[in-house]
């Protein structure tokens, strides 16, 4: 599992590559007013983490899709991202038959499986990922693909600069700090609060923690929870003496924000649970983003340590998938 946690570096690198691969064909929209990112589980983040960075850095409108259709809107001017590291996704593969009736213009993400096949036979652009990784551990292969390609097209406004220091940032592996987060986490009711950049990151924290570390988390929107979930820090009172509430913060936070948390934090603590709060490093939003969602991947993998799981196991998961699929791997 370390090996896979150490890999983003080398992942960013080499997607670089496979974006250089990639000519759109002539007939395929030249500016995209909308993108719909279609994916499931660990293939759907890099949407979530794309449409971040395009809050500030695109003007494209971007959605993530997380179901097995294709919205009534796409059209024309919509660029379909379908993204499924197996290629064998089963709500990926329904839309990718939607998109091709629609006649859409879209782009296929897959190490190989069905979605890979059907795309090389129809002649769509397809992001041939590297095999053998599972899947949420092949987020610098499923994100920087398609961003070094949206930078090669001028979608997305992303400097090299940028890209140089979000390399350095992931080359600093958090062991000490990801052993110590755990220790907190071990055996607590968790909740996780994240705005701006840092709202896909605690989506991040939730999913990887549940996969990895079998253990269930909540997440929540700031500064959505200030308005309802704020008042629920009260009952059950057993829950609540063993919750942690984990705060993520970004360095560019405005200080109304700062403020507000600050009020929120100590009226968690009021009740009698524990409150943690995680800043991103670095200046620029790759390596903001990228800096906390490495800590919250190791932080995982070292809590799955101390329930003695295994990380790399998802036997539910798959029995799930085998109930459609039964011929899946």
């Amino acid at each position: 599992m370390e090996a896979y946690l150490k890999d983003l570096a080398n992942q960013i690198v080499k997607a670089r590559a496979i974006a250089g691969g990639i000519s759109l064909p002539s007939s395929f929209i030249k500016r995209p007013e909308k993108v719909l990112y279609c994916g499931m589980g660990g293939s759907a983040i890099s949407g979530d983490i794309l449409g971040t960075i395009a809050q500030s850095r695109s003007r494209i409108h971007w959605t993530v899709n997380r179901t097995s259709r294709l919205p009534a809107w796409v059209d024309s001017k919509t660029v379909v991202i379908l993204s499924s590291y197996s290629g064998n996704t089963h709500e990926v593969e329904a839309i990718f038959e939607q998109a091709v009736a629609r006649k859409a213009h879209f782009l296929v993400v897959a190490s190989g499986g069905w979605l890979a096949e059907e795309a090389l036979k129809r002649k769509i652009p397809l992001f041939r990922l590297p095999q053998g990784y599972p899947p949420r551990f092949a987020i610098g292969y499923t994100t920087f693909s398609l961003l070094f390609l949206f930078m090669r097209y001028r979608w997305f406004s992303v400097s090299p600069k940028e890209i140089r220091e979000v390399l350095r940032e992931v080359r600093h592996f958090p062991a000490a700090q990801a052993r110590a987060l755990a220790k907190r986490l071990f055996d607590k009711n968790i909740v996780i609060y994240g705005g701006g950049l840092m709202q896909t990151v605690a989506l991040r924290w939730r999913t990887q923690l549940a996969e990895n570390a079998k253990t269930l988390a909540s997440c929540e929107a700031l500064p959505e929870m200030f308005h309802h979930e704020v008042e629920g820090w009260i009952f059950p009172e057993f829950k609540i003496r063993r919750s942690v509430a984990v705060f993520l913060t970004d360095r560019n936070e405005p200080d109304w924000l700062l403020k507000k948390k600050t009020v929120a934090m100590k009226a968690i603590r009021e009740q009698g649970a524990a409150v943690a709060e995680f800043k991103s490093r670095g200046a620029g939003v790759l390596a903001r983003l990228f800096s906390m969602i490495l800590l919250g991947d190791w932080a995982s993998c070292e809590l799955a340590k101390l329930h003695k799981v295994d990380p790399m196991s998802i036997c539910v998961i798959d029995r799930i998938k085998k109930a459609v699929c039964p011929d899946r791997k």
